[in-house]
């Protein structure tokens, strides 16, 4: 989604899309790892850390390969892959100024991908019926992996750039006032109108603590680059 870093390791590649890890992903695996802990003890808390790396790096990885497999599939080649920040960021150096038809379909390609995750999760979790309890270690992983890729899915699609949404919103502006920099201009506004809204919306539902305290920082974050992307276009 949305960070960067000066430093970065390569993983492995997958159908000549190289995949890079940044130090900042580890870090928000760790939070989340220390989050479970904090849920319970023992061999429980030991089982939610376990849970939660494959489920955060496999998720988002594969929510990146939506956007990497649509680009090679309209020609534009492998990309470069990277988990980095709050999320992952797919780069493409071949593509330039892709039609916006085409820039729709790709960002709406990793949702998409997110959805399938999430449904092929449960269906699993489904068809193994009583051969898996919901309390394992197993069991939980499904559950936790279809949850968070649902969520995942839903929240990229909020219209609010730098997230997929707010993507379409862009390419949907480029398409219909066939003015580039007026499209990013009232991108911008639409993102910034209704982040406003979503963080009004979560003060009047009660959201208070670290829930709250994330809103915040990512409303900052995405109300900044908004923020400069309506500037530059003044």
């Amino acid at each position: 989604m949305f960070g960067n870093s000066s430093k970065s390791w390569k993983l492995f590649s997958v159908f000549g899309h190289q995949i890079y890890l940044s130090p900042w992903f580890l870090l928000l695996i760790a939070l989340f790892s220390f989050s479970g802990i904090e849920a319970g003890g023992g061999a429980q808390a030991f089982g939610r850390v376990l849970i939660w790396a494959p489920v955060l790096m496999g998720g988002i990885l594969f929510h990146e390969f939506g956007h990497a497999f649509a680009l090679q599939g309209f020609g534009y080649g492998p990309s470069r892959i990277e988990l980095q920040g709050f999320g992952g960021v797919t780069i493409n150096l071949r593509r330039q100024q892709t039609p916006p038809g085409k820039s729709i379909l790709i960002s709406v390609a990793g949702p998409v991908a997110s959805a399938l995750l999430a449904v092929l999760s449960y269906g699993i979790l489904l068809g193994l019926g009583d051969a898996l309890s919901p309390a394992s270690f197993w069991g939980e992983f499904l559950w936790t992996m279809a949850a968070v890729n649902l969520f995942w899915a839903i929240f990229n699609m909020l219209p609010i750039n730098p997230m997929d949404g707010g993507h379409i919103v862009l390419h949907a502006l480029r398409w219909g006032l066939k003015d580039a920099r007026k499209a990013v201009r009232y991108s911008a506004i639409s993102s910034l109108v209704f982040l406003g809204l979503a963080l009004a919306a979560a003060l009047a539902m009660g959201y208070a603590g670290i829930a709250l305290l994330w809103l915040i920082m990512l409303g900052a974050m995405f109300g900044m680059q908004n923020w400069q992307m309506y500037q530059a276009t003044k």
